[in-house]
């Protein structure tokens, strides 16, 4: 189907004027010469249609043959006042970009720019916003004609690591992309830290096992109170790397599935119960006990969304933490209150976005406290306080590591209070499970 030519509103206008000037000229003539006015008016309004048209299809001959060169027509280039100087396509990038001038005053920022130096950061220097001499050193070379340099690391903060590539604009400006690599490094600190702290763990009780073996085959052969004492030695030992075994490959499974909400209920009351009594003899030796709720406030609190086995991996290394940190003879408090003001709910529990109901679970302990500055840290795989005294007591530096994943997959939150010299509470934030609670209601 052949293209409908659209006549354009300026050619029109153009049409109108031309039949005016044309009619009205011709009319005189007609008077001056005694010829018809009428007829030459219409001479000349044809006249000017046909001289209009031509020319504005001139025009549009020359403009597609502009757009659409055909073979061996020259290259029309675009007159130098139409190029523009927007940086509007870069608004699009997934980078922070910047358009730097001569005199080091940023110029124009892109969104993502803007977020991380602060919508005010156009129109000021450089040096005000990044102050990085390595970063400012590239500038000036590009500036001063080197097409590009790539891959300056400028920190920003304490914890915050941003890479620049620089390119050259012209000759009176550059422009710089900033991509955020803070998590990558984290990452790959947090996998190095990792494996030196399994292979220092490991390493203590293997050369350990390997020294009395030596000795059981060589001095200590035919003597049997050192195979006594050795030997248990050794099973302590054995034991300690198995502890490590076991909680690594927990914490690695809890982390492969921690995008996986769980989908099933649980029962706290029954889960604490069963840690408690577990924990008993290990407390009474210590002339400790652990103190719960009634089973009554067990029943009208309702059941969780998670699974039974990780929330008793969390309350058990929660509550064997307060038994071997606490001071011997004091007790071991277990609270629960059930939370519905939804302002608290979206505090604790970010990630639970339609959770209607929370119950909020505490381990308390009255041992010598923890200082402020180690409580963020707690969670960190391997990360003790005192070292020594967590080795001695069978720890491997996992348990709060294991603690947080499993929140986390459960969507709740750990919160972590401590006074030197009082003791510690650790504060376990889930959602309740509002559609069990409502049939068993109905029920």
């Amino acid at each position: 189907m052949p293209e409908r030519m659209t006549v354009p509103k300026p050619f029109l206008v153009l049409l109108a004027y031309n039949a005016v000037i044309w009619a009205a000229l011709l009319a005189v003539i007609g008077q001056t010469i005694g010829g018809d006015p009428a007829w030459l008016a219409a001479i000349g309004i044809g006249g000017a249609g046909l001289s209009t048209t031509a020319g504005w299809l001139a025009t549009r001959g020359r403009a597609e043959g502009a757009a659409s060169p055909g073979i061996g027509a020259p290259a029309v280039q675009l007159p130098v006042n139409q190029v523009t100087d927007s940086y509007e396509v870069l608004e699009a990038v997934p980078l922070a970009v910047l358009v730097v001038d001569r005199q080091r005053d940023l110029r124009w920022a892109n969104e993502g720019a803007r977020a991380l130096l602060s919508e005010a950061a156009v129109g000021r220097s450089l040096l005000g916003v990044l102050r990085h001499p390595p970063l400012i050193d590239a500038l000036d070379q590009v500036l001063a004609g080197a097409a590009s340099i790539d891959g300056i690391e400028t920190p920003v903060g304490q914890d915050r690591l941003l890479v620049a590539d620089l390119r050259r604009l012209g000759a009176e400006r550059a422009l710089i992309a900033l991509r955020d690599d803070s998590a990558a490094r984290r990452l790959e600190r947090l996998r190095s830290d990792f494996i030196a702290n399994v292979s220092h763990e490991l390493k203590t009780p293997i050369a350990t096992l390997m020294g009395f073996i030596e000795t059981l085959r060589g001095p200590a052969k035919g003597d049997a109170a050192a195979h006594e004492r050795f030997l248990g030695i050794m099973q302590e030992q054995a034991g300690r790397m198995s502890r490590l075994v076991a909680d690594l490959l927990s914490l690695s499974r809890i982390e492969l599935n921690e995008h996986a909400r769980p989908s099933g209920g649980a029962n706290l009351g029954d889960i604490l119960g069963h840690v408690a009594d577990a924990l008993s003899l290990r407390a009474a030796e210590r002339n400790m006990r652990i103190e719960l709720p009634p089973p009554a406030f067990w029943g009208a609190m309702g059941r969780v969304l998670g699974d039974d086995e990780e929330l008793t991996q969390v309350f058990q290394n929660l509550i064997d933490n307060a038994v071997k940190y606490g001071r011997a003879g004091t007790p071991v408090t277990v609270a629960a209150e059930r939370i519905a003001d939804p302002l608290e709910i979206k505090t604790h529990l970010p990630a639970a976005r339609q959770a209607k109901a929370m119950v909020a679970i505490s381990v308390a302990d009255h041992g010598e406290g923890i200082a402020r500055e180690h409580l963020p840290r707690l969670t960190e795989r391997f990360y003790r306080v005192d070292a020594a005294r967590s080795r001695d007591l069978g720890g491997t530096g996992l348990g709060l590591a294991i603690v947080k994943h499993i929140v986390n997959r459960h969507r709740g939150s750990l919160e972590i209070e401590s006074t030197p010299g009082e003791g510690s509470r650790f504060t376990v934030y889930l959602p309740l499970d509002e559609g069990a609670g409502k049939l068993r209601a109905a029920s």
